[in-house]
């Protein structure tokens, strides 16, 4: 996601436009090279690491993002594109490049499912990768399942991302990231009475609405009022009113990142910061955000659906190198670009794993065939393996604002989402964490 300044935001809002330009980044047209980063790529332990350039036969690899429309979740596959290309310098799989392309959704469910269509007619494609669609997952799993077809999506957003057969996201997902940030609310004594704030969105906003809303019954929490506004809402004085008028001792945020941004924007010039703990789900989190919406909100708490981006670990190292030599300068170094990273380095290495021919046929059972892969990125091995529903993330971290510049505010702590309770009994029967 790219994030707009609190000023730029709130003039974005007044005049009704939330779109963030993508359009140099999306699909095979984008520039993916070096961008002037200080790790030189001969230093980048990526793949074979051969420091030898790919020159076989192509494997083809595709991903579906939500670009433009409104929301722009494509530093997923962004980071997808710079750690393939990172493969590709050394040695690619057994000498075969990656070749990868994403392709812009425009927040169109139709323009979804045909860019879906599209990928699964295609035999030569054998995966998908970094997917981030925020509105497609439905559609896009039904073309899918048809064709055999498997997608390690590095943001699942709506909640047919992790109600999919042939679809297993890298991150945690909205809803557990707003109940993640409830359960340190509570725990933290700030959780009195709570006001959320999210899109009026079939199967996102309205889901994770709904987890927030369970969680808080099961816990003994005073839910004092709950927004759902549409995405191309502007005029944030109604949604302001009605947090002053509610009181609340916490405001619970679910929406995008430059969403977000324009509602703290007019909140400082309604001057509603106070006692109120504000916090903000996963999509908030990226390196920038505290910078861009100023020293009024130091304190800001966000959830991360991954290791904080300025930690230190293998992986987290390895995110930050590829995305300085092979990205471009501005894309952002947020939770779902570690996300797409981590996405494309699970498929190389199940690729690399293999033997024998790569097609989609033996690619798909490759992949269902993940199982406990760790990563200093996650507070937990992921998995794929045969379900109608994947999660495999579902222990986040906390962090909070402070100088500009988000810390870690609380380490790993698992979810506590009742709707999940199917999934972690499937993998500790089947051993799929390791």
């Amino acid at each position: 996601m790219r994030f707009l300044t609190a000023k730029s935001a709130l003039v974005l809002a007044t005049v009704g436009l939330l779109t963030v330009g993508l359009s140099a980044c999306v699909s095979e047209s984008a520039d993916t090279g070096n961008a002037g980063g200080t790790t030189e790529k001969s230093e980048l332990q990526c793949g074979l690491a051969s420091g030898e350039a790919a020159s076989g036969d192509p494997i083809k690899v595709g991903a579906i993002a939500t670009a433009s429309g409104g929301v722009d979740f494509s530093s997923s596959p962004v980071a997808a594109q710079a750690f393939f290309d990172c493969v590709n310098d050394n040695g690619g799989i057994d000498g075969r490049p990656i070749e990868y392309s994403f392709q812009d959704d425009a927040l169109d469910p139709t323009k979804t499912a045909q860019l879906a269509a599209g990928y699964a007619a295609d035999t030569s494609v054998v995966g998908l990768v970094g997917d981030a669609t925020f509105i497609g997952c439905d559609v896009a799993n039904a073309e899918y399942a048809k064709a055999n077809l498997f997608s390690i999506t590095g943001v699942g957003v709506p909640q047919a991302c992790f109600n999919s057969s042939n679809i297993a996201p890298i991150n945690a997902g909205p809803r557990n990231s707003a109940i993640a940030i409830l359960q340190h609310l509570q725990k933290e004594g700030q959780a009195d009475r709570v006001f959320q704030v999210g899109l009026n969105t079939q199967g996102n906003g309205d889901w994770v609405a709904a987890g927030i809303e369970e969680y808080a019954a099961a816990n003994g929490i005073d839910i004092v009022g709950s927004e759902l506004s549409d995405p191309t809402e502007s005029n944030w004085l109604p949604l302001l009113q009605k947090i002053k008028d509610a009181n609340p001792t916490a405001v619970i945020i679910a929406d995008p990142g430059p969403i977000t941004a324009s509602i703290l924007a007019a909140a400082e010039q309604q001057d509603l910061r106070g006692e109120i703990s504000w916090a903000c789900t996963a999509s908030c989190y990226d390196a920038q955000f505290g910078q861009q919406i100023g020293a009024y909100w130091d304190g800001f708490i966000s959830n991360s659906e991954l290791q904080l981006v300025d930690a230190d670990g293998t992986d987290n190292e390895l995110w930050k190198s590829v995305m300085d030599a092979y990205a471009p300068s501005d894309a952002p170094r947020d939770t779902f670009s570690q996300a797409g990273f981590l996405a494309a380095k699970i498929f190389t290495e199940t690729l690399l794993g293999m033997d024998g021919d790569i097609d989609r046929d033996t690619v798909s059972t490759a992949l269902q065939g993940v199982t406990g892969f760790s990563s200093d990125l996650l507070c937990a091995p992921w998995y794929y393996g045969e379900a109608d529903a994947h999660n495999a993330n579902h222990a986040t971290r906390m962090a909070v604002i402070e100088d500009g510049v988000y810390g870690e505010l609380a380490g790993c702590e698992n979810v506590n989402d009742p709707s999940l309770q199917p999934i972690v009994d499937r993998e500790k029967s089947e051993g799929l964490a390791g």
